[in-house]
């Protein structure tokens, strides 16, 4: 890993001693899952002392590969039902501080991961100070979140230790820590009932309001199928989603969300048309 220039004049320290819990929610699509299991644990067990995995089986079908099995950081969880995102994100929390661990990474399972990703995205709790959420950098929408240079297959990217504060990060790889979640709370179930869509953005607020930030680092990256799971529900459609997230957003925050995220009023329109930068209020991250 080489070593760029800190944007936010931040001091890269040690990598996190902390132990991680890692949770994997899944509907179906083991082969999926299969594959970013095997990409995590193809990173050495030293690099993040006292990790452990959980896949959060919701669909009670789930039976890991050969390959993975066998591992003694692998656990199934099979919770009776469907917790969809947003209540497997809560429990894998609710996990991470009965197993005293420091961060909770929440992980989809359509999503290929760099080489050493565990290591590159968990130290940043150890590098930056004062920081809830923190994401790898990927190759989806958000263009705060973008790599700066996408590669042909996860396992190519080169990693660079720089951090950038960012409004929010996408709950698709969202690792969050522990002792940050005890002041913000857990996501919200009650404003986001239904898979979680828009809970990211409104922890983010409520993340700033308790003076803590999100970060992105470029020390990590995924690849995003992009809905690898949740096209698989006949039930969540693109504006069903998207309507969680206005009205649970709307019913937080009123009409300040948009701006407080620092995106445009053109953001999350019908058909989540446009273009990425039109969402954004200003040019800084295009």
């Amino acid at each position: 890993m080489h070593s760029d220039a800190d944007p936010d004049g931040w001091t890269a320290g040690p990598p996190l001693t902390e132990p991680v819990l890692v949770a994997i929610p899944a509907f179906g699509a083991p082969d999926l899952t299969d594959r970013v299991l095997a990409d995590l644990l193809a990173d050495p067990a030293e690099l993040v002392p006292d990790t452990s995995i959980v896949v959060v089986d919701n669909g009670g079908d789930y039976r890991p590969a050969d390959a993975v099995r066998a591992d003694p950081r692998l656990e199934v969880y099979r919770p009776g039902s469907n917790l969809r995102w947003i209540n497997s994100a809560n429990w894998a929390l609710d996990r991470a501080v009965a197993a005293g661990a420091g961060v909770c990474l929440v992980l989809n399972n359509d999503v290929r991961l760099s080489t050493g990703f565990l290591s590159g995205l968990t130290r940043s709790f150890a590098d930056c100070a004062d920081v809830a959420v923190t994401a790898p950098c990927y190759d989806d929408f958000w263009l705060h979140q973008r790599a700066r240079s996408i590669p042909a297959a996860a396992a190519e990217f080169e990693p660079a230790l720089a951090y950038r504060s960012v409004p929010f990060c996408d709950g698709t790889a969202w690792a969050v820590s522990v002792a940050a979640a005890e002041v913000v709370g857990r996501l919200d179930t009650a404003t986001f009932p239904r898979h979680g869509y828009g809970a990211d953005l409104d922890f983010a607020l409520r993340a700033g309001e308790a003076g803590l930030r999100s970060v992105v680092t470029d020390a990590a990256y995924v690849s995003h199928l992009r809905r690898g799971t949740m096209d698989r529900l006949p039930d969540e459609t693109r504006e069903r989603n998207r309507g969680e997230i206005l009205t649970g957003m709307n019913a937080r925050w009123g009409d300040t969300w948009r701006a407080r995220l620092g995106l445009s009023d053109d953001a999350f329109p019908p058909h989540n048309s446009g273009s990425a930068g039109s969402w954004y209020a200003s040019d800084r991250w295009t």
